[in-house]
């Protein structure tokens, strides 16, 4: 009952006092707003179970791991795959495979060559992550028991929709995939998007379609040495992901003694929670990042909190009289302090609902940001169950954190100056500040460290930009084609894409045009291993090197000015059947194989069992593949004619726009087979924003946040300057009765917001050099002392907070000595 009239009594005193309460609800809401939206982002990166799959906390991912290096395999080759599920059943409910495959789709409508993305899944995969069918019914263990016997698909409930029409009859019919009819056998619920966390898969076809969907080689699923695919699983109840993990691991080592030649040295299997397996050896840069962004805008919330501190403290002023009546009354001080708590908790629930639509609009805004790839993103970064108990749990603490010190302070006045209605006046600096300076002074040093996160990650953001990547990225524009899934052989491949070259480089507008199979810096990539000098003995398993690999065509080089260093680049003499095959090096690969030597003229070998023997014919210089950051790595070049790849990228080095090249390179696809899709269409620097979005969301956001935490602290600081002048006016007027001028007033006050604003930085600066170190393997090029950070931005701050200083200031020149002495 009690609770019930604290609510209505600080409802009433929330309206009599719209001011206050519009300040405070704003600054509140901006607080938990950016608060829940980075919460939610961070859950969707890091917590939020695959969706649509049942009982998500048992579901694990698997990979080995060396002990000698620490090197981690993640993918699994077939006969491993199968060898782990069969012998698992101790630990595991189940454990199944899926790969990735694109298809051109056709149904007999106008979109037919539309390309999609799907997976290639083990039967089991439905039953393993329980995923609930809204048609038809998963595959049966006989549709993925021998190759190529049953085309059967599941149909995404998206893909179901948007090119069926929803149709309730499809099961039972067919849809062509690469030119081939599948039999519909059902239709996933709306939440599964597939196994590939955050990429929407449009189909499900049985792994032993492979061959016939994917062009693999026809005895695919005896290689133990080609790793292909993912693996997903289900612990048993009662078993942890150590325990799992302990047992695998045992299958591994017993794999290596049966199979040394095919199996890594050392291997352990490592079994982890899927939310944490998605990232690969990336986890920890995501961790830190996490953290980061969250501690960020944590310290934006405390200058909230401190800034409503603030004004609870100036409000309780007002509230003096009234609180010492109702203490004469007999209202006791704990009573009069949940009072007090029960005011600040409803101003920090509805800041906290002002702030979750925040977080709505902040966390669309954060979607903007994803990059430029051929798949489906259905990352979902709005606020679900978790964030908004996380908003509720915030907002909680939010009102108890800036509502106790100032309810504790206001429910001990000195009763009987307060009713006799007497003015308390400040004595001293110590009074003249107190609670309120120090709130102030850690809002400034709150903010510097807010602001030179900001700054630094704007900086390497911008240093990011200028990273030479090693290839062009202006007036180049890529799309990506697969004539293996309109039905070519290997033949017509190559063929068709001998014209497609000459066709695009006669091109108006057009300097050079070449193939890929796998742009740098983007998604995906393919590597060999172990690559040695063909004069040195096999390497042991486990060890030698690896290397990333492409296969282009000619012209590839010039198209995206890769520039060559010693040698020539491939030419019509590097065909099919000519032994040894053709390849060009980068630099650093050059480097470790030859060191002090022309790689030019040498030759190697790849592969353990049957190596095979290759000609260095060139050396290019490095690029970057991966990432922006990375040290430099190995990577070997082969030629299109000699090392067949169905799926490319065609890359045109044009003279002006590349996006207006667009309806000419599809026209001169459409000139060699109209039914040919072209997808993917992108310039170079749409491309790029793959190996950008990260740093370019975090100097956004981070600049965003430091421009509020600035805000915010100015605002404070104002608000202390404002009422220190206000509680002063007795004595400034009698300072300028007895002859103070303007300019000593001015200087009195500024000086008393400057001395709160340098502690606030001297404490600021020793958090941010914290700060600093934690995020430096986050960012490009900059120092961890970096002056022009470390100076510029307290000299921006330092300036903001004497604006803040002046304008109180400069009113208090104006006070009537007059008004001000009969002031009370």
């Amino acid at each position: 009952m009690t609770l019930w009239q604290d609510l209505r009594y600080g409802l009433r005193m929330l309206r009599k006092s719209p001011g206050f309460t519009l300040v405070a609800v704003l600054a509140l809401a901006l607080g938990i707003g950016v608060n829940t939206a980075i919460f939610s982002g961070v859950s969707a990166f890091v917590l939020r179970p695959l969706p649509g799959v049942g009982d998500p906390a048992q579901v694990v991912t698997l990979y080995e791991q060396t002990r000698a290096d620490g090197e981690t395999y993640t993918e699994f080759s077939y006969p491993d795959f199968v060898d782990f599920r069969e012998q698992s059943g101790d630990v595991l409910e189940g454990m199944a495979a899926h790969d990735m495959v694109q298809a051109a789709l056709g149904e007999g409508g106008e979109r037919d060559g539309e390309v999609v993305w799907g997976q290639l899944v083990t039967d089991n995969l439905f039953d393993v992550l329980r995923v609930k069918m809204h048609l038809g019914r998963g595959f049966l263990p006989e549709e993925d028991a021998t190759p190529n016997t049953h085309a059967v698909v599941v149909l995404s409930h998206a893909l179901w929709q948007n090119r069926f029409g929803a149709d309730d009859s499809i099961i039972d019919k067919t849809v062509n995939l690469n030119g081939k009819p599948y039999t519909v056998v059902g239709v996933s619920e709306r939440e599964f998007t597939g196994a590939k966390w955050a990429l929407g898969m449009q189909f499900f076809v049985p792994m032993m379609m492979r061959e016939q969907l994917a062009g693999s080689s026809r005895d695919w699923y005896k290689q133990r040495g080609n790793h292909y695919f993912d693996s997903i699983a289900r612990l048993k109840d009662g078993v942890t992901a150590a325990q799992a993990s302990a047992a695998l691991s045992n299958v591994s080592r017993r794999l290596e003694e049966q199979y040394p030649d095919a199996r890594p040295k050392g291997a352990e299997m490592v079994v982890v929670p899927e939310p944490e397996g998605r990232w690969e050896d990336m986890a920890g840069v995501v961790r830190l990042s996490s953290a980061m962004a969250l501690g960020v805008v944590g310290l934006i919330l405390l200058i909230a909190c401190a800034n409503v501190a603030n004004l609870l403290l100036a409000r309780a002023v007002s509230r003096r009289r009234e609180i010492g009546i109702r203490l004469a009354l007999g209202a006791s001080r704990a009573r009069i302090v949940r009072q007090l708590l029960t005011e600040s908790i409803l101003l920090s629930l509805i800041g906290g609902g002002l702030g979750l639509l925040l977080a709505y609009w902040i966390t669309d805004m954060m979607t903007t940001f994803f990059p430029v790839i051929a798949y489906t993103i259905t990352l979902e970064l709005s606020p679900d169950t978790r964030a908004l108990w996380f908003t509720l749990a915030v907002s909680l603490l939010t009102g108890l954190v800036f509502g106790l010190v100032p309810a504790l302070q206001a429910s001990r006045p000195d009763v009987v100056p307060v009713l006799k209605g007497e003015t308390p006046q400040p004595r001293g600096r110590v009074r003249r500040f107190g609670l309120r300076g120090a709130l102030v002074v850690s809002q400034v040093a709150l903010s510097l460290v807010v602001l030179v996160c900001a700054a630094m990650f704007v900086k390497s953001f911008r240093n990011a930009k200028t990273i030479d990547p090693g290839f062009a990225t202006e007036n180049v524009l890529t799309a990506s084609l697969n004539p293996g899934l309109m039905g070519y052989e290997r033949e017509q491949g190559k063929e068709f894409y001998r014209q497609l070259v000459e066709r695009v480089e006669g091109l108006p507008g057009v300097e050079s045009a070449g193939l890929v199979n796998w742009l740098p810096l983007g998604d995906s990539s393919s590597t060999w291993g172990p690559i040695y000098r063909a004069d040195q003995p096999v390497p042991e398993p486990g060890s030698g090197l690896d290397t990333h690999v492409a296969s282009v065509s000619p012209g590839l080089f010039e198209a995206m000015e890769i520039s060559l260093v010693s040698g020539r680049d491939f030419e019509e003499r590097d065909r099919a059947g000519v032994l040894p095959e053709a390849v060009i090096l980068n630099e650093t690969l050059a480097r470790r194989l030859w060191p002090n030597e022309e790689a030019v003229g040498k030759q190697l070998k790849i592969g353990r069992t049957e190596p095979e023997t290759l000609e260095v014919v060139g050396v290019v210089r490095d690029a970057k593949y991966r990432s922006l950051g990375e040290q430099p790595r190995n990577h070997i070049y082969v030629s299109l004619e000699q090392t067949y790849r169905a799926a490319m990228s065609v890359v045109v080095r044009t003279k002006g726009d590349p996006a207006s090249m667009t309806p000419a390179l599809r026209g001169a696809v459409k000139t060699l087979d109209p039914r040919m899709p072209l997808y993917n269409v992108k310039t170079m620097e749409q491309h790029m924003t793959w190996a950008l979005w990260a740093q370019n969301m975090a100097a956004s956001l981070s600049m965003a946040f430091g421009l509020l935490a600035l805000v915010l602290a100015a605002t404070g600081l104002y608000s202390v300057i404002a009422y220190s002048v206000s509680q002063r006016t007795r004595e400034i007027g009698i300072r300028m009765a007895l002859g103070a001028q303007p300019g000593d007033v001015l200087r009195m006050i500024a000086r008393q917001g400057l001395t709160l604003t340098l502690v606030g930085l001297a404490f600021g600066l020793g958090g941010a050099l914290v700060m600093t170190r934690v995020v430096a393997s986050l960012l490009y090029g900059v120092g961890t002392t970096d002056l022009t950070i470390f100076v510029g931005v307290p000299l921006a701050l330092a300036a903001v907070a004497l604006l803040a200083t002046y304008i109180p200031a400069r009113r208090a020149t104006k006070v009537d000595p007059m008004v001000a002495l009969r002031y009370e």
